[in-house]
């Protein structure tokens, strides 16, 4: 099975251009998303903590993401708003939504209808009045893990071509798993 997409990773936050290497989603355990621990210029952020095994990378995709974190360290961290979190949630529904002009393939069906049902909008800021900062925790981390099992579900099916929206929905959320360049 090809790469669903690859993302750089340091296992440490000094880490030099040969400790890099490629990570693929079929390598990822589970995704964490907890609070960071402080706010940065008035915003707060959250941060998504990606952890890998070593199980072979057929059986982790399709398989359902475990949460056996534990003590073990993340691969890598991701800082990310609210915002940031709604952009991607706007992304994937514009990519499965324009990628086809009269009926969509499944995996837009299913993408477009998981966006469509419930609340999916993490912008709001009565939202953050209202629920309170561990809901959104709980929401951010619902939410990370449905897509990524859409992603890896539709993925697994062998035999049926990938349309443009499962296409630009998985490089989606390649960029917004992907951390920050190291400034060089």
């Amino acid at each position: 099975m090809p790469s669903i997409f690859p993302v750089e990773a340091n296992t440490t936050s000094s880490a030099s251009t040969s400790q890099r290497r490629q990570l693929t989603l079929h390598e990822v355990e589970s995704l964490v998303v907890s609070g960071a621990p402080s706010r940065r210029q008035g915003t707060t952020y959250y941060t998504l903590e990606v952890y890998t095994g070593t199980s072979s990378p057929i059986a982790t995709a399709c398989s359902k993401l475990s949460d056996r974190e534990g003590a073990r360290q993340p691969a890598y961290r991701v800082d990310k708003t609210l915002v940031d979190f709604d952009n991607l949630r706007r992304a994937l529904y514009n990519a499965s939504h324009l990628a086809h002009t009269s009926v969509s393939c499944e995996f837009c069906k299913e993408m477009m209808m998981y966006i469509d049902t419930s609340d999916k909008k993490f912008g709001s800021s009565v939202l953050r009045l209202l629920v309170g900062r561990d809901k959104i925790i709980r929401s951010l981390q619902q939410f990370v893990d449905d897509v990524v099992d859409i992603l890896i579900h539709f993925a697994c099916i062998e035999g049926t071509p990938w349309c443009s929206g499962q296409v630009q929905s998985h490089q989606v959320v390649r960029s917004f798993l992907l951390p920050l360049a190291p400034d060089t």
